[in-house]
């Protein structure tokens, strides 16, 4: 399989994605989450300012502060550090989903992505815990369709992304591609080498 078999996905107007001969990753467009991205924005600044406020109550300590009045103005300062961090940490989290499809190790990650394009990975799932991929229609007119991965012993399928449904259609087939590829690497692998590899549940439409 060529590597740019259904483009970039450069031009796309929802997601943008990456493609390797074994490997694939799709990020949802950050110039749909302008009012997320100016959250983050604040709640960093926010953030940082309350831990910047803290440092400041131990820098303009009263004099003679002793006993009860000092352990309140530590308690303070420990109440605004905890809280500054606490706030940058939720607006570092990430807003944006990505997918990430590594055939070498054959997993499947979802994660979410910040401004910064730091992810945190919330979930990872190896073939054999996949029982399918599969695109979802928007529920509105103007709305977006959804990629959706049914995980095995889970009721409800988990979202891996948002976007045009032309557009994560064209995912969906680059990823079953990469998939059936993948496939087809172990079924040519040593008996040996495939037991460790294990299955995998095909995905479908």
């Amino acid at each position: 399989m060529g590597q740019l078999k259904y483009g970039s996905g450069s031009d796309w107007s929802s997601v943008t994605m990456h493609q390797s001969e074994t490997g694939l990753t799709v990020s949802e467009k950050l110039e749909r989450f302008k009012i997320e991205a100016a959250s983050e924005l604040v709640l960093r600044l926010v953030g940082g300012l309350l831990v910047a406020l803290s440092t400041l109550l131990w820098v303009v300590l009263p004099m003679g502060l002793a006993g009860d009045q000092l352990a309140s103005h530590a308690m303070l300062a420990a109440i605004f550090t905890a809280v500054g961090l606490g706030v940058y940490a939720y607006g570092s989290r990430g807003f944006r989903r990505q997918v990430s499809f590594d055939g070498a190790r054959r997993v499947l990650s979802l994660t979410k992505i910040n401004i910064n394009q730091q992810n945190r990975v919330a979930r990872s799932f190896g073939f054999d815990e996949i029982e399918s991929v599969y695109v979802r229609r928007p529920t509105k007119r103007s709305g977006f369709a959804s990629l959706l991965v049914r995980v095995a012993g889970t009721k409800n399928p988990v979202l891996a992304l948002t976007g045009e449904q032309s557009e994560l259609e064209q995912v969906h087939r680059v990823l079953c591609d990469l998939v059936h590829g993948t496939e087809r690497r172990v079924a040519r692998a040593p008996l040996r080498k495939r037991q460790r590899l294990g299955g995998f549940s095909a995905i479908r439409a």
